[in-house]
């Protein structure tokens, strides 16, 4: 049994393609994927169309997206096959919003908290592995984001694609002829729920426009990956 590490530093000299297969070959069924069918999202989904396409692709509706991304979702569906799950709160927009008023405002932890991991808990609890799109070169807090990673008592996380950059983002899309989110052109580059995103300007990095304003840097699904490099 390999380690970690070495694990790693194998994967490390893979494409994403090879990564991905590894991981649907180690651990099946019990393999989480999560898309936000955001910006660059589809590189990932089409190479789980053609190496994992029995499995699902689970997206979390918070019932806060904007509509081109639930659009988007429905195109990418369609257009790569893909076996889609969605995962919803508890309640429904209208009734949050009477309850907690505007607290992505307010506490946007919380507002993920309630909205994104509580729902997801269930399916992170039954999952052996995560497939995640965390790339490098997103921000700093993910510049040392290693192809696995372990979560603590959590599922291992895989990120396929980590080493890819925004240009190759934009030739693999092309190349497969998969479109872009359409927001991606008015300079959404990461792209969450509506009243916590907005257009990132020249200079910034790619999430410098999720809960601009706050020291809040994710959602709470991926933390911050603390260390030199992927090498960890």
């Amino acid at each position: 049994m390999t380690s970690l590490a070495e694990d790693n530093a194998a994967l490390e000299q893979k494409s994403p393609r090879e990564r991905l297969a590894w991981a649907v070959e180690r651990f099946g069924e019990r393999l989480l994927f999560t898309s936000s069918f955001g910006a660059g999202a589809g590189v990932l989904l089409h190479l789980w169309s053609e190496v994992a396409r029995e499995l699902p692709v689970v997206f979390l509706d918070t019932n806060f997206h904007f509509p081109e991304t639930l659009e988007y979702r429905d195109r990418l569906v369609a257009q790569l096959g893909l076996r889609l799950e969605i995962v919803r709160p508890a309640w429904t927009r209208e009734q949050f919003l009477a309850d907690e008023g505007e607290l992505y405002l307010i506490d946007p932890d919380r507002c993920c908290a309630l909205n994104k991991v509580a729902p997801l808990e269930p399916r992170r609890r039954a999952a052996a592995a995560w497939i995640s799109g965390l790339r490098r070169d997103q921000s700093a807090t993910r510049a040392a984001t290693p192809i696995l990673l372990a979560d603590g008592d959590g599922p291992l996380k895989v990120h396929p694609i980590a080493s890819m950059t925004a240009r190759d983002v934009e030739a693999y899309l092309a190349a497969h002829g998969i479109p872009e989110h359409p927001l991606k052109a008015r300079r959404f580059l990461s792209i969450g729920c509506a009243p916590c995103t907005r257009p990132v300007a020249d200079g910034e990095d790619e999430r410098a426009g999720r809960w601009a304003g706050t020291a809040k840097t994710e959602c709470g699904l991926h933390l911050p990956v603390v260390g030199d490099g992927p090498q960890r």
